[in-house]
């Protein structure tokens, strides 16, 4: 078990070419920089630092009357940020440094060397950007040439159980889902499984386990790394955040190796291993 804190281009330059089984990551989604999702954190930043209810009792009253609430589930939240998902959705929404800092081009630049790395019939997945799947994909398949890349690309989904419930009134739950990218490095693929739909249903952390803004469910990775490597086998994550990958690779008797660029979080993954 290897966990570094640095840059995740300097960590898989570290790493022999041809000598990876499995990778699987989640980087920066690039949200915050190209969305400017984070002015609702800054609000409320404010909204904590003054004091400040922005909604009454009877507000709150009327607002449940026309919700159809049976209860007092979403008061604090509503009185205190004028919205039912409170300070969740700001969370949720905001993911600082680590996301404005992360650009396309590094995002290319982290692929070749995925591919570099990978020995031959590795498999790479990375979660992203539902609505930058495309771009992801044309990264994926030219990461070798411009004619010449991952080969069996393949979408993988996460079902949340239990998605906090954004516009819930409005529209379909839009937070409910995440999705991957799983490319090959020719050659056949390790793959335990028969006639997979490729459909996982599992739960969000919740809030009070959760470490990481972006924090991915512990027995969806084990199930990914048990059917895309054997025990044994070498799996990284360069973008390892409290240690979901490492945690998941312990448990399921995998070598890995992976890094974090932020050092609150690598010593939060370090502890997390012990």
């Amino acid at each position: 078990m290897n966990i570094e804190n640095k840059d995740g281009v300097e960590f898989l330059k570290s790493l022999d070419d041809n000598s990876i089984d499995l990778i699987i990551t989640d980087p920066p989604y690039l949200i915050s920089k190209e969305t400017g999702m984070n002015t609702f954190q800054k609000e409320v930043q404010k909204i904590d630092q003054s004091g400040e209810n922005k909604k009454t009792q009877e507000q709150w009253e009327l607002f449940k009357v026309k919700k159809g609430y049976t209860d007092d589930k979403y008061r604090n939240n509503y009185i205190k940020y004028g919205n039912t998902s409170g300070n969740k959705f700001a969370f949720k929404t905001d993911f600082g440094v680590w996301d404005k800092e992360f650009t396309i081009d590094k995002l290319k630049e982290f692929i070749q060397l995925f591919y570099k790395k990978l020995r031959k019939g590795g498999t790479c997945i990375i979660f992203f950007d539902i609505w930058k799947l495309e771009t992801l994909k044309k990264l994926m398949e030219t990461a070798k040439t411009p004619k010449n890349g991952f080969k069996q690309l393949r979408f993988i989904e996460w079902l949340k159980t239990n998605p906090i419930p954004l516009n819930q009134s409005v529209n379909y739950l839009s937070n409910c889902r995440e999705v991957a990218l799983l490319g090959v490095k020719c050659g056949k693929p390790t793959f335990n499984s028969k006639y997979d739909t490729g459909l996982y249903q599992y739960p969000i952390q919740n809030t009070k386990g959760k470490r990481h803004p972006t924090q991915k469910n512990l027995k969806l990775f084990e199930e990914l790394i048990q059917k895309h490597s054997n025990e044994g086998d070498i799996v990284i994550d360069p973008f390892l955040g409290s240690g979901t990958t490492a945690i998941a690779c312990k448990n399921t008797n995998r070598k890995f190796s992976g890094c974090e660029i932020n050092e609150t979080f690598y010593k939060m993954s370090i502890e997390n291993l012990k």
